[in-house]
């Protein structure tokens, strides 16, 4: 299977060479591979957000290595890395600009490549009505949407330059259960349509939600990795004692 990100003892460390040094992220390695869903879980504090926006380059590595496509992710401009990689975020209102029609927002990556006024609206409808939303809602304001329609509004503006990596951390926790698992089957579909042309990293804090949605899953503990392997056996059976206690907290 063609790895389309690679991992290799990255580490982020705080305060490096002084008493209070403390590691972000401890030598941590994982693969993410064409077409799956790789999860991520863990207690708050534990790395996964400092890993996925080492991942996206909003913040630097203390060392180790990233790459993407077999590049050396610091040989990859940030523009080419926006084409490649695109984020869902946790606050899905709060992630546009409240001033600013959706359609416009969802249409922006576009039109900075290039692309013309007409055909950006015709391609930001149809990824509207891709991801649940009537092509009517390209006019409105991001207060006039639920919670779950500006998500659907948010993915459609992540999938606009058709990324090879969509990144969702904890895209689902502020939405009610419902609308989660409306989010989990658009995200699914959508999956499907493109099969190996898009793999997702998905954070969450909801295990169940990681079983029913994630191929294989990675459990993150102080900046460490303690446990990864396919989903099922590492939630069904699995080994190392802080993933038994974090499981057993909430299933």
């Amino acid at each position: 299977m063609d790895k389309v990100l690679e991992v290799e003892k990255l580490n982020r460390v705080f305060n490096k060479g002084k008493k209070t040094e403390v590691y972000a992220l401890k030598d941590i390695s994982f693969n993410l591979n064409a077409g799956e869903c790789l999860g991520i879980i863990g207690e708050s504090g534990s790395g996964k957000s400092t890993a996925v926006r080492i991942i996206t380059r909003l913040i630097g590595s203390t060392s180790g290595e990233v790459r993407l496509n077999g590049r050396d992710m610091k040989d990859i401009s940030r523009k080419e890395l926006y084409k490649e990689i695109q984020m869902v975020f946790q606050t899905p209102v709060e992630s546009f600009n409240p001033r600013i029609r959706i359609g416009k927002s969802v249409g922006e990556s576009l039109r900075n490549l290039g692309m013309s006024k007409e055909e950006t609206k015709k391609r930001v409808e149809t990824l509207l009505e891709e991801c649940g939303l009537p092509k009517e809602f390209y006019d409105r304001f991001p207060h006039e949407l639920s919670g779950g329609q500006c998500q659907r509004a948010a993915i459609a503006r992540a999938l606009a330059i058709s990324p090879k990596i969509l990144v969702c951390d904890e895209a689902t926790s502020s939405l009610d259960v419902t609308v989660q698992k409306e989010i989990i089957a658009l995200l699914n579909s959508l999956r499907e349509k493109r099969g190996g042309d898009i793999s997702i990293i998905f954070i969450s804090h909801d295990i169940a939600l990681v079983q029913q949605f994630c191929d294989r899953v990675i459990v993150m503990n102080k900046g460490e990795i303690v446990e990864q392997g396919d989903t099922n056996d590492v939630i069904t059976h699995p080994r190392e004692d802080y993933t038994k206690k974090l499981i057993a907290s909430v299933l």
